[in-house]
């Protein structure tokens, strides 16, 4: 974060303007593939969606993205896709299987990093996150609300890019505040056009298996605080359910309040003693 100049401009188009165009445009297309009854087809696209939308905001980001990847970045943005598509699984391997392409994944992302830690540092991260991934995508599972499960994972999201920036990396920062966005645009649209929830709880738990995927990064690579960061995932463990009397506004205060405070916490743990400036 610190010594990095990007202009406003600059900023806003990656991580505002280009993923809200291809959030509407994808969104339009899920709602087609549903309009026309193509349930297999809108089944996956739900779980790309939130993928390819994020890329478009990405490679605005990461500008020196190279094919084949070279760097940990260059991997992160492909090797993403395999546990976003792991979402999908048959429910009684999707724990497990989610788990496993989750750490498969980022061992593309960590190759850098594997030839300095021991075996028993190897053996410990791998049992550790496997059991992260495996709560976060079981509690996920629970999920009723297509309403308020989304609005949760827009605050998480938009609190942990606050948490990385401040800790380290602007860059990082902006990817994972453009992921808000394109799931925010999401939420919107299908205030307009009506997504079924099926889809709308597919494509926020996609978003949730790419946010922790970004999440590892930065604790690997931006050296962010693992504990701000597991204080930021804890909204996961929260089941929400819609209360059939409560109105739209006070279904997103609570919903916002509860999601934040975490957040709230997380910020002043990595919160630097002097001044960012």
């Amino acid at each position: 974060m610190y010594g990095e100049s990007v202009s406003p401009l600059a900023m806003l188009l990656p991580v505002v303007v280009y993923p809200l165009l291809a959030a509407v445009v994808l969104g339009l297309v899920l709602f087609q593939f549903e309009h026309k009854q193509l349930q297999k087809p809108a089944f996956w696209l739900a779980t790309g969606l939130i993928w390819l939308a994020w890329i478009t905001a990405a490679q605005g980001i990461h500008t020196r993205w190279q094919l084949p990847p070279r760097q940990a970045l260059d991997w992160l943005l492909i090797a993403s896709l395999v546990p976003v598509l792991a979402t999908r699984l048959p429910k009684e391997y999707r724990m497990s299987g989610f788990g496993v392409a989750s750490m498969l994944s980022f061992a593309l992302v960590a190759q850098p990093l594997l030839g300095r830690m021991s075996t028993i540092e190897i053996f410990t991260q791998v049992v550790g996150w496997l059991l992260f991934c495996g709560m976060a995508i079981s509690a996920s599972d629970r999920q009723q609300s297509a309403f308020r499960f989304p609005v949760s994972q827009i605050v998480m999201i938009v609190t942990s890019a606050v948490v990385i920036g401040i800790s380290s990396s602007l860059n990082t920062a902006q990817m994972t505040g453009s992921l808000a966005v394109v799931l925010g645009v999401i939420w919107l649209l299908n205030r307009i056009v009506a997504l079924s929830a099926q889809s709308i709880l597919a494509v926020t738990q996609a978003t949730m298996a790419l946010w922790l995927f970004i999440l590892a990064y930065a604790f690997y690579y931006a050296d962010v605080s693992i504990y701000a960061l597991m204080l930021l995932a804890l909204p996961l463990l929260i089941k929400w359910t819609d209360n059939p009397g409560d109105t739209w506004w006070k279904k997103i205060a609570t919903t916002v309040a509860i999601s934040l405070l975490p957040g709230v916490l997380a910020i002043w743990w990595v919160w630097p003693e002097q001044s960012l400036y």
